[in-house]
């Protein structure tokens, strides 16, 4: 079998936690969108390990791929594989060489276009490496290994987006990463091939998205969101992996909402009860340590999110945040304009919830929990097999149907 793990609100789900969870049964754990703006906060051993380019499943020792999908910090990809050897593990690891590679130019074009767009980007240089992508300029990880090529294509970079950089900036940054290229060339793989060849000889893949199902770059609260593909359709297109390979899709939610940057968050909570909510959950990002806005479950962005992945199970994490909550507001329609609906359109600006009330519950075993539940699954139509009560491994249980 081979699972998708995506996020079913905006990122920040708890994928990271299961993952490594769900990991132990599976031969590889494949990445295929974004880049070093994720975050995944795993506890090993009692520590918190935080990456943002290696699939988390590696602490298992799994065998770790990165797709072309990515665009990956060459940097901060080496910075993590040494945080793993300092853990003990010696990571297996493939990474595509058609991924694309994040420089500090792009850094510098991301600070400056969120400067004038004002989106609330986590600045590290992932919009701009897509748009090089797209404008056929980019760099590959391979092209990491090619002095001329290198040379060649930070110079485009700069011409194109008109960058205020001199010669001794290019020839500083060349030096940089062909520096780092030593480094990648021994993880460098056609993904791809390789990996449609391991599904053909009976090995199992975890398929672990980044961000969120409304950070996709499509199905998002566009301009609000990211620049790749987060959905499940990202796998196809950002590992080189058919339809017919992929067995399930789990969706990943919070018992609650949150969201970081800017956008529209139509149950989101101010003043003393978003500041409860953000203390209980640890609300703070694990890229950019900001405060997460906060809100109530919201049903419309779940049905949604259900329907255009195709999920099949979900995992629903924080559950023990909302222990002490009497009452749990739950969004279970917007009103918009007069009308309500159960489904968002291509723009939630003006959009209010329409909350149902429900019982609180103190525990995994609590029936009002069994009642939370089965409004998810109901409005879904997907099965709850998964609960998160903590941030530990162990605090995890397989849902008895």
């Amino acid at each position: 079998m081979n699972l998708a793990v995506i996020g079913l609100q905006f990122g920040d789900e708890g994928k990271g936690k299961i993952v490594d969870f769900l990991a132990e049964r599976f031969d590889i754990v494949a990445r295929f969108s974004g880049g070093s703006n994720a975050g995944h906060t795993v506890i090993h051993e009692g520590r918190e390990v935080k990456f943002h380019l290696l699939p988390s499943g590696v602490l298992r020792g799994k065998i770790g791929v990165l797709g072309n999908g990515m665009v990956i910090d060459p940097v901060k990809f080496r910075e993590e594989v040494e945080l793993l050897r300092d853990l003990g593990i010696d990571p297996d690891l493939r990474v595509s060489r058609r991924a694309h590679v994040v420089t500090e130019f792009h850094r510098i074009l991301d600070t400056r276009d969120d400067e004038i767009i004002g989106i609330g980007t986590t600045r590290q240089g992932i919009g701009p490496a897509y748009v090089a992508k797209y404008r056929r300029i980019g760099i590959r990880a391979q092209d990491l290994l090619s002095e001329d090529t290198m040379e060649k294509k930070l110079r485009m970079l700069a011409r194109l987006f008109n960058l205020d950089v001199g010669e001794a900036e290019i020839r500083e940054e060349k030096k940089k990463l062909l520096e780092q290229g030593k480094f990648i060339k021994n993880y460098l793989e056609d993904v791809e091939i390789w990996l449609n060849q391991a599904m053909d000889s009976g090995r199992s893949v975890l398929f672990e998205g980044s961000q969120g199902t409304f950070l996709d770059v499509d199905f998002g609260t566009y301009p609000f969101v990211t620049s790749s593909s987060t959905t499940v359709g990202g796998i196809l297109t950002g590992l080189g992996v058919p339809p017919s390979k992929i067995s399930g899709v789990l969706g990943i939610t919070k018992a609650y909402t949150t969201r970081v940057g800017s956008g529209p968050f139509p149950t989101e909570l101010q003043g003393e009860e978003a500041e409860i909510l953000r203390d209980k959950g640890h609300e703070y990002g694990a890229t950019t340590g900001r405060p997460r806005r906060v809100g109530y479950l919201d049903l419309p962005l779940l049905r949604y999110a259900s329907m255009i992945n195709g999920v099949t199970e979900i995992a629903l994490t924080k559950l023990d945040v909302l222990y002490s909550f009497g009452k749990v507001p739950v969004a279970t329609k917007y009103a918009c304009g007069g009308e309500e609906y159960l489904y968002p359109s291509a723009s939630i600006d003006e959009c209010k919830p329409v909350y149902e009330y429900l019982d609180g519950w103190t525990s995994i075993g609590d029936e009002n929990l069994e009642k939370f539940i089965s409004i998810i699954e109901r409005e879904t139509g997907a099965k709850v097999t998964i609960l998160s009560y903590g941030p530990e491994r162990e605090a995890t249980a397989l849902r008895q149907l």
